[in-house]
């Protein structure tokens, strides 16, 4: 008999410290997944910004847009730090260059779907060089809404395994910072011409 209850403790213990060691090699896959797919995001984040730069060196544009352009997208090529605060990135940044990169990335998106408005887009669509800078930036601007999908849907999951009961009882994810999702604008859609008019007439600056 004592042996049965030695044996049925022993198998409790296996089959426990199993489902522990089960969990945190989750927890680890996610938390690796979710620095992939940053790391994926960054690249994409750089694509853009190249090809925005590229554009606005064209000489295609006028020289407001085009120095509008330019000056956006080198921000975000010389913007520092993470992308999100969350502490898994390898270098520690401040939370305000966190946001002034996420900012600068924002103010990016923002240039181009004003700037690049369909009149302006059928204009670049009539040389060679300007086609192809703006195949560039579209291919690269729907790259990085994918990206940052796939990087938050990583982000969720991870987020919801760590807020089971038995994962933080048990400590598996360890010292390891909670991933956060990365919230910035990569909407690059051309604003619609009435947006454009209303947003260049002077009756509705503030005095």
């Amino acid at each position: 008999m004592a042996g049965l209850v030695t044996a049925l403790l022993a198998l409790v213990v296996l089959v426990t410290g199993w489902v522990l060691y089960a969990h945190a090699l989750r927890v680890d896959r996610l938390h690796r997944q979710v620095l992939g797919s940053r790391a994926t995001l960054e690249a994409q984040l750089v694509h853009r910004a190249q090809a925005a730069a590229e554009i606005a060196s064209l000489g295609l544009l006028d020289p407001a847009s085009a120095l509008l352009v330019s000056r956006a997208a080198h921000e975000a090529l010389e913007a520092g730090g993470p992308l999100v605060d969350d502490g898994l990135d390898p270098e520690a940044e401040t939370a305000a260059q966190v946001r002034s990169r996420a900012a600068a990335e924002s103010d990016l998106s923002r240039v181009l779907r004003t700037v690049l408005s369909e009149p302006v887009r059928q204009e670049l669509g009539q040389t060679e060089a300007g086609r192809e800078a703006l195949d560039r930036l579209d291919r690269s601007s729907y790259r990085l809404v994918i990206a940052r999908r796939f990087h938050n849907t990583h982000v969720a999951q991870a987020r919801q395994l760590r807020a089971r009961t038995l994962v933080r009882v048990a400590h598996l994810a360890g010292h390891a910072p909670m991933p956060a999702a990365l919230d910035m604008d990569d909407d690059v859609t051309p604003l619609p011409a009435a947006d454009l008019v209303e947003d260049a007439d002077p009756a509705r600056e503030t005095p």
